[in-house]
């Protein structure tokens, strides 16, 4: 019962912090194209259609992609051919199969952020109970209170309330690493497939999904003779991998969808330049550190700890939460972004390594010490969230509803629209019977309107 109640204020704690983040502005970018795709309902997200296939992709891609304008041109040719998987932004359809009911609910837009804030609160309860089941002792009670503490004060967890994926993919994960980390204490071959259910869930929510993968992979190659590693188990653990996948996302094995996801992932990081922002890598980080400096000393102290024994009995549960975070800050490194989201892949992971290592230490003090300096953590860690969310409130951008404004008072409703290239998204959500052609440029050139008639022009 106690643990229950201390779970329950935890994500009260988290609810109380997140909410305050929650816009009510009009759905932009990618949240209106995520409303989009959820509109057209679960049996098009579940296989796909419509969609390019494979073949089509790639001619199209590259044919049009090396031409002169031909990102406009790409972009508007898929938008005009409702591809599915354009619409969630390459990722899988999982979080897809939650915002839907949600977006039927008759919300408003500050209604369906808030709602879907229930992904980071049951993130928050997979750590705190998974400490207490993967932990022996007095240390599951540390590692639980400070690992839920360091994900619910995060910045990077309660500054990312927007419609996204990000948040379902680091709940995933968690579970994976959490039953992975039990396989790795136990040598339990259920643990085991556990965590490969939860990989192949992440999978069907976000790319780098692959990083889960290649984690079990290594951990399964150190874990070989615990687990005794044959080619049965490598045999079932694939087969329960893809079966996984086939009844979330069946179009990803027969269509090759994900195929076509990781060869748009790679051109945006390999191909052009600022996909995700282009701040700096110094910029990036030492946002990201200012933004939650005590975490980060938490974080930092607790890798030292973990570095001194590293193979110690009590830390093996450790080790693959610190490969996972390693191999993902590898895969997430051209992402130059202080945006909080993007910091979403990896800062769980984290955190609920810096709580357990953190709890092995102070376990090793006298109870009230111990206890004492978790309390000034935890204190000190909500105290720098709470002036985080009370001293930065959410400013409202007023151009969103301005432009649907004018557009209503307009009668462009149902007309062809040139507009800025930012706009085109949340205009194509809220007015679907719009013609819409998007300009990458401050103000439109010439050769936006060849082959295009607008009836009115959208100035920035």
């Amino acid at each position: 019962m106690k643990h229950l109640l201390v779970a329950a204020a935890l994500v009260a704690l988290l609810l109380f912090l997140i909410t305050r983040k929650v816009s009510s502005e009009p759905y932009v970018y990618d949240e209106a194209d995520y409303m989009y795709a959820a509109s057209l309902g679960y049996f098009a997200n579940w296989t796909d259609t419509p969609t390019l296939s494979l073949p089509d992709f790639l001619r199209i891609g590259l044919n049009r992609g090396k031409q002169a304008g031909g990102r406009q041109e790409l972009s508007e040719f898929i938008r005009q051919s409702n591809d599915m998987v354009f619409y969630r932004h390459w990722h899988g359809p999982l979080y897809h199969f939650f915002l839907i009911p949600v977006s039927r609910l008759g919300l408003t837009e500050h209604g369906v952020r808030a709602a879907m804030l229930a992904i980071p609160a049951v993130a928050l309860l997979v750590i705190y109970f998974g400490c207490l089941w993967l932990i022996p002792g007095t240390r599951a009670i540390l590692a639980a209170l400070l690992a839920g503490v360091l994900f619910l004060s995060s910045f990077t967890v309660f500054r990312s309330t927007e419609l996204g994926p990000h948040q379902l993919f680091a709940l995933f994960y968690l579970g994976c690493l959490i039953f992975l980390a039990k396989s790795v204490a136990s040598g339990r071959r259920s643990d085991w497939y556990a965590a490969i259910i939860m990989a192949a869930l992440a999978f069907c929510t976000l790319e780098v999904a692959f990083v889960g993968v290649l984690t079990l992979a290594i951990c399964g190659y150190i874990e070989r003779d615990r687990l005794n590693v044959d080619w049965r188990l490598t045999a079932r653990s694939i087969a329960l991998f893809i079966a996984t996948v086939l009844i979330v996302w069946p179009a990803a094995i027969f269509r090759l969808t994900f195929v076509k996801s990781y060869l748009f992932m790679a051109y945006l990081a390999l191909a052009r330049k600022g996909s995700w922002g282009n701040i700096g890598f110094f910029r990036t980080w030492g946002n990201r550190i200012l933004s939650s400096p005590l975490e980060w000393a938490v974080i930092a102290f607790a890798l030292i700890l973990y570095l001194r024994r590293p193979w110690q009995k009590d830390n093996r549960f450790a080790y693959p939460f610190l490969i996972y975070s390693l191999l993902m800050l590898a895969a997430t490194a051209r992402v130059l972004s202080d945006s909080a989201r993007y910091s979403l892949p990896f800062m769980p992971a984290l955190d609920l390594f810096a709580g357990g290592i953190l709890a092995q230490f102070l376990a090793s003090l006298r109870r009230p010490a111990a206890f004492g300096i978790a309390g000034v953590l935890v204190v000190g860690l909500c105290a720098t969230a709470a002036y985080e969310a009370f001293s930065h409130p959410v400013k409202p951008d007023p151009h969103p509803a301005a432009v649907l404004e004018h557009i209503r008072r307009a009668n462009l409703t149902n007309k062809a629209l040139l507009v800025p290239q930012g706009d085109l998204p949340m205009i194509h959500y809220y007015f679907p019977a719009t013609r819409l052609r998007g300009y990458y440029t401050p103000q439109p050139v010439p050769s936006d309107l060849e082959g295009f008639a607008p009836d009115a022009i959208l100035y920035p």
